[in-house]
Formats: structure tokens, C-alpha cells, sequence
């Protein structure tokens, strides 16, 4: 079997000088840990995390038609956004289907800037280029650029150390400005996928060390931590935050993930999938996202089935880990609609059936800065 060389982003040194263990993920040569997953995970929740995220991808569309087209490709609507604001989005297939979920900016009045799933790259823009007309341009900036988050409850007083505070203190929730974070022209982002507030620093690929190296070292007094991957999907999972390839994909729709609220089915322009969601609204999901606390030590990870009362398997698991900040183990799974609301059900956990018992989300409260 052919071995396929992994990609390195450009923060690939700076991890190894950070001794971080590297794992393969999305094609990529990736932190899963420096310090420690608990360790890291709780730092971000009570200081600043620092993540290398360039392995996601970012697409630039434009011209005088980007906004209108890209609209027919997705389900949120993009009209309500204003020029340097940001909107969670889902890319569906005919059938309804999430090809990828996004990030999409309203970047100017001729220019859409999407950040996109590594894991999908290469799909969403094989996708977006079949369906968009030869009126726009669609280009791919993901190997020329950098993304760094600063996530926790630090992070703002951090960047306003290095940047104007004005820019840093009044850039509001999912909002986007260009600006200079330690004199590297950077497009700043209020947002994350932590439950935190942070931000995500959209920086040129041969700037990106230069500005990890200044956040490692004007971080100090903040207590900034480098966190890998690992912290990452637990505190995302903390917040119950979808991740494509568990809780979306192809055959997944938003409305059985429980993102009605991403799709908006009378939205002006049509978008694809929007007919097939419409009649899954109509007579409702046949399975639904729910959230469980695990009664018992031992982790429920992805493809775990769920049980009934009666023995009768109604779901699986799509994502599971232990919580620091609940000390206990914590999943999603997707549950047969006529079971979605049992309080208690049971997962098999290497062949022993362990109660679950169903809770609401965030599993721990969100301190996104929304005001």
C-alpha cells in the first residue's frame, strides 16, 4: 500500500520545537497534544488557548453576482449579513444532505470568504466550482494561508496587547475586521468553536510563525497554552458542536442535527436540498441528535449502539470523551424520533450495557462574547 506523504502547515516546526505529539489528521501532520488534553482543555476554559487551525481551508468568491450565488448553494441566508460580518452555514447535497458545514464572511460588497473542513476541501470546492456560473471567481487561498485561534476568557486583553484596543474591544461576535496583530496585517475574527471567546486570526502563510511566536511570548502573563487537537474536539463536544464526519455528513441532514435555525427554508433565492428539507420538516426528522451523560467511567465513543428498555437497539453514538470540567464522561448520538425523549437508555460499551442519561445542551455554559 502506497504511503501518502501528509501536508505541514506552516506552524509544523514550531510544534516540533514545542515537543507536541503529531498525529495524522485531514491529510495533515497535526498537534493532538503538547502539555495534555485535560491540561490544555482547561486551560482554555479558564485562560487562553492557542491553536494552529491552518489546516482548514479558505475560499475566496467574487464578483458583482458572489453573494446571490452563493446563496443557492447554501441554507442559512446570507442576505441578512452585512459587510464584515460572519454566518454559520451549511453546504447541503440534493438530498438535504450536509456536504460540509462553514464558516462564510461577508467579506465586501463583491467578495465571499469561507472557511471550510479540511477533511472537505478538496469536495466543497469540486462542489462550489460545478455550481457556481463563469460570472464569479472562485479560488482556493488555503495554501497561503494561516489560521491561528486564541480562545478563552483571556484572549481579548491578550490581543489588545499587541493590536489597536479599540479594533479588539469593539469587534463584536461573529464579526470580522482587517487589522494589525503585532504588525502583521491579519483578518481578525470574533469566533471559535470552544464555547469561549476568542478569536481566529486569518494571517499569510509565511507570516504565521512570526505571529505564534509573538502570541507564545506576549502570553505569558496570561498563561496562554498551546493546545493540539485533542482539546480541541473535547471542547467543542463540551459545547455540543457538531463535527462533520460525526454528528453531519452526506446522509445527515441540519434539521436531524438538530440546526433547524442554520436553515431557512423560505429563504428568496432556492437553495439545493432545500426541497427535500422542506419535506423532512414537514413530517419531522426520523432520528434525532440528543445529548448524554454516561453513568459510568468508561467512554462512549463513535458507532456505539444505544439501546431501549426493551433491548431494542434506536441509535449510536457519534461522539464521546471524558470531561474535565464535568468529571465525567459525556456523548451525542443520533436516536430513533420515537425514543428521542427517554430520559434513560443504555450504550454497549465492550459488550456491557451502560445507563445514559439524556441532558440539555451545552453540556458546560458558553462564555462567548455575544453582546
Amino acid at each position: 500500500m502506497e504511503n501518502i506523504a501528509l501536508k505541514r502547515t506552516p506552524l509544523y516546526s514550531s510544534h516540533l520545537e514545542l515537543k507536541a505529539r503529531m498525529v495524522p489528521f485531514a491529510g495533515y501532520d497535526m498537534p493532538v497534544q503538547y502539555v495534555g488534553l485535560l491540561e490544555e482543555t482547561r486551560a482554555c476554559r479558564k485562560d487562553i488557548g492557542l491553536f494552529d487551525v491552518s489546516h482548514m481551508g479558505q475560499f475566496s468568491i467574487q464578483g458583482k453576482a458572489a453573494l446571490e450565488e452563493v446563496q443557492k448553494l447554501v441554507t442559512n441566508d446570507l442576505s441578512k449579513i452585512q459587510i464584515g460580518q460572519a454566518q454559520y452555514n451549511m453546504l447541503c447535497n440534493e438530498a438535504g444532505g450536509v456536504i460540509d458545514d462553514l464558516v462564510i464572511y461577508r467579506r465586501g460588497e463583491e467578495h465571499i470568504y469561507i472557511c471550510v473542513n479540511a477533511s472537505n476541501r478538496d469536495t466543497d470546492f469540486a462542489w462550489m466550482k460545478s455550481h457556481l456560473p463563469p460570472t464569479v471567481s472562485l479560488e482556493d487561498e488555503s495554501d497561503s494561508t494561516a489560521l491561528i485561534a486564541v480562545q478563552g476568557p483571556k484572549a481579548e486583553k491578550l490581543l489588545s496587547t499587541i493590536a489597536d484596543q479599540e479594533l479588539i474591544y469593539t469587534l463584536k461576535y461573529y464579526w470580522a475586521r482587517e487589522g494589525l496583530i503585532a504588525g502583521i496585517p491579519t483578518y481578525i475574527s470574533r469566533t471559535g468553536y470552544t464555547g469561549e471567546d476568542g478569536f481566529e486570526l486569518y494571517v499569510p502563510a509565511e507570516k504565521a510563525s512570526f505571529l505564534w511566536n509573538a502570541l507564545l511570548s506576549h502570553g505569558k502573563p496570561f498563561n496562554l497554552t498551546p493546545c493540539g487537537l485533542g482539546a480541541r474536539d473535547t471542547l467543542r463536544l463540551e459545547m455540543g458542536y457538531p463535527l462533520h464526519g460525526h454528528e453531519l455528513s452526506p446522509s445527515i441532514t441540519p434539521l436531524q442535527a438538530g440546526l433547524s435555525w442554520v436553515v431557512k427554508l423560505q429563504k428568496p433565492l432556492p437553495f439545493i436540498g432545500q426541497p427535500a428539507l422542506k419535506e423532512e420538516a414537514s413530517v419531522g426528522p426520523r432520528k434525532l441528535l440528543r445529548a448524554y451523560r454516561i453513568n459510568d467511567r468508561r467512554i462512549a465513543r463513535q458507532g456505539y449502539p444505544v439501546f431501549d428498555k426493551s433491548g431494542r437497539k434506536v441509535g449510536e453514538i457519534t461522539s464521546g470523551t471524558h470531561s474535565p470540567h464535568l468529571e465525567a464522561p459525556i456523548a451525542l448520538g443520533f436516536i430513533d424520533k420515537e425514543v428521542a425523549e427517554e430520559e434513560t437508555l443504555w450504550v454497549e460499551i465492550r459488550q456491557s450495557k451502560i445507563q445514559i442519561t439524556k441532558t440539555k445542551l451545552p453540556f458546560v455554559q458558553s462564555h462567548a462574547k455575544k453582546v
